[in-house]
């Protein structure tokens, strides 16, 4: 009982996906309408949108709360 599963699978989060970082005020880059994490399927492409202090992350690489945030949304 004590793993979340959503639709009897578990989600997991993949080297090959990259999400936009702002390190310094803790916070993932999240889509205004529903408040998701915005998931990148290239690091090039989540450059194309860096501003200011944000940086290209891996999914893998994120602090252990920011994974948990991905892996129950």
């Amino acid at each position: 009982m004590g793993t979340n599963l959503k639709n009897n699978t578990m989600k997991k989060l993949f080297e090959t996906d990259f999400v936009i970082y702002d390190r310094a005020n803790d916070h993932v880059l999240q889509w205004k309408s529903s408040e998701e994490c915005v998931i990148f399927g290239s690091k090039e492409e989540a450059q194309e949108d860096c501003r200011g202090n944000e940086e290209v992350v891996k999914c893998t690489d994120l602090p252990k709360h920011w994974k948990e945030v991905l892996i129950n949304s």
